[in-house]
C-alpha cells in the first residue's frame, strides 16, 4: 500500500439509491459519517483469501476508475482552452481514453505505475480508443497550429509522447492506485482496529488528500464524498441480497 496523506476534503453530493447493511451478529445502530454514507456496510466486504475478495474488489475500483474517467472528461470539455498546450493536454486526453483496470486474481486492482506490464497495458488501452476521441474533439475555432497536434491520426504519437514524459499520466495512475489501497486498509485493517466512524473519518480525508494531487491542471477534491458513495455502492452490489437491504422509505 501507498503512504497515505491526510488533508482537510471539501464535499459535493452526488446522485444514487440511499442503501445500508444489515448485519445479525453486530450493533443494528448505522454508524454513518456527517456525508450520510452509510459506512458500517464495509464491516460486511470480503476479507483476504476469501472467494469473493477479488470479485468484489475488482467492482469497486472499476466504479471508481469510471468515474474519474467520466469526471476528467467533463472537466476537458469545460476547458477547451487546455488544447493550445498540446503537452498538458495529451496526458489528460490519454488518461480518458485508457480503459478501467479489469484487475487480476490476485490482489493488483489498478494501473500500478511500479509494473511495466500494468502500464503497457495502460497504454495499449487508451491506443485503441484515442483515435476516435480525438475526431470526436471540435478545434475549429484554434490556429492550424493547434489543431494539427489533434487530428485522429496522430494518436498513436501522442500515446507515445505520454508513454516517454509520464509525469503527469502517472499521478493520475497513482491517485486511483492510492484510492484504491486506502479502500482496503479501511475495510481491512482500519474498520477492526479504530471502528467505522473513526476509519471512515480518516478514509474521508484521504480520498479528499489523493483526489487533491491527482493532477496540477484541476483539484477534484471535492468529489470525494461522491467518489466514496460510488464505491459504496459498488460494494453493496456484490454482497448477497440477504446482506444488503434497502432503507425503508
Amino acid at each position: 500500500m501507498g503512504i497515505l496523506i491526510e488533508m482537510p476534503m471539501r464535499t459535493k453530493p452526488v446522485a444514487g439509491a440511499a442503501v445500508a447493511a444489515v448485519e445479525t451478529n453486530v450493533e443494528s445502530t448505522t454508524q454513518e459519517t456527517k456525508s450520510g454514507i452509510d459506512f458500517s456496510v464495509w464491516k460486511l466486504a470480503p476479507k483476504e483469501r476469501t472467494a469473493n475478495y477479488f470479485p468484489t474488489y475488482s467492482t469497486v475500483s472499476r466504479a471508481m476508475q469510471t468515474a474519474m474517467r467520466q469526471w476528467v472528461g467533463e472537466w476537458f470539455s469545460a476547458h477547451p482552452e487546455i488544447l493550445m498546450r498540446p503537452h498538458t493536454a495529451y496526458p489528460v486526453l490519454v488518461f480518458q481514453a485508457t480503459h478501467p483496470f479489469s484487475g487480476k486474481p490476485t490482489n493488483i486492482f489498478t494501473y500500478d505505475i511500479q509494473q511495466t506490464e500494468a502500464l503497457n497495458r495502460a497504454f495499449a488501452s487508451a491506443a485503441s480508443k484515442l483515435g476516435r476521441q480525438l475526431k470526436a474533439l471540435d478545434t475549429q475555432d484554434f490556429p492550424w497550429l493547434t489543431r494539427e497536434h489533434y487530428f485522429a491520426y496522430r494518436s498513436k504519437e501522442v500515446v507515445k509522447y505520454v508513454a516517454k514524459n509520464r509525469r503527469a499520466i502517472y499521478k493520475m495512475l497513482n491517485t486511483e492506485t492510492m484510492l484504491m489501497d486506502s479502500i482496503l486498509k479501511f475495510a481491512l485493517i482500519d474498520i477492526p482496529k479504530m471502528g467505522v466512524e473513526e476509519a471512515a473519518m480518516l478514509l474521508q480525508k484521504t480520498f479528499a488528500t489523493q483526489l487533491r494531487r491527482f493532477s496540477d491542471e484541476f483539484d477534484f477534491s471535492d468529489r470525494a464524498e461522491a467518489l466514496l458513495r460510488i464505491a459504496t455502492d459498488a460494494l453493496l452490489s456484490k454482497l448477497p441480497t440477504e446482506d444488503a437491504l434497502p432503507l425503508a422509505a
